[in-house]
Parts: structure tokens; C-alpha cells; sequence
């Protein structure tokens, strides 16, 4: 029967035991990637902005974990001077109405942040996972 011996690198295992430690540092990642996602939605909705009020309410919310693991959300918030939700006026933007196209904003503003993002989350793991 053959033999066959082979070692683990000492910084591989140390990896795999920071893995266990993902429940801190996945929202580390999460949270700090959410104002690229944020500032890259004020940018696209800038070319749709009327009086302003639905681009300066964007805002982030901290990781949350549920049963489906950790989330965070980038969205307006608030009500615009006349009393319309921002949220209410993205719906209305991305998906229309009857009597307002559909212009969807949303796709190119996630594809535009994925590499950014994903960046700077990989960042915050190389960070925890090495020390």
C-alpha cells in the first residue's frame, strides 16, 4: 500500500480557525462596505434628481444577522418636503407607473459597486483572518 504524507501550511490552518470567528467578522466586512453601496446610489440617482430630497436621504443600516445569515440595507428613508416617502419615489423610478416609465437604476447602481465592494470586503478579511 502506498504512502502519501503531505503538511498543511502553518497560515492555512490559522485561516480555518479564524473561520470560526466569522460570526464577528463577516458584519465588520458588511458594515464597512455599506458607504461605498450608499455613495454609489447618490451618484446614480443624481442624474434623476428634481429637488434632492430622495438623494440625501440615503442611508445605510448596521449588519443584522436573521435565519438566513447577515444583511444590511442601502435605501431613502424619510419623507421629501411634501410629505412623499423616498422609498415610495425609488418604487416609482425603477419600476414606473401609469404615467411614468419604468427606468431602472437600481441594476447599474449594484454592478457599478460590486467590484468596489467586494474589494473592500476582502479587505476587512485579509485584516482579521491575518492578525
Amino acid at each position: 500500500m502506498g504512502k502519501f504524507d503531505f503538511e498543511i501550511p502553518a497560515d492555512f490552518i490559522k485561516q480555518l480557525g479564524n473561520m470560526a470567528d466569522i460570526d464577528r467578522i463577516a458584519p465588520q466586512m458588511i458594515d464597512e462596505a455599506m458607504p461605498i453601496l450608499a455613495e454609489n446610489m447618490k451618484k446614480g440617482l443624481a442624474s434623476h434628481r428634481r429637488t434632492g430630497d430622495m438623494i440625501k436621504s440615503v442611508k445605510y443600516t448596521k449588519a443584522t444577522q436573521n435565519k438566513y445569515g447577515y444583511y444590511a440595507a442601502v435605501r431613502p428613508t424619510g419623507k421629501d418636503r411634501k410629505g412623499v416617502q423616498n422609498m415610495e419615489k425609488l418604487v416609482y423610478l425603477e419600476y414606473g407607473t401609469s404615467k411614468q416609465p419604468a427606468t431602472p437604476v437600481m441594476a447599474k447602481i449594484i454592478n457599478d459597486s460590486r467590484s468596489a465592494v467586494l474589494a473592500k470586503m476582502q479587505e476587512v478579511f485579509n485584516r482579521e483572518v491575518g492578525k
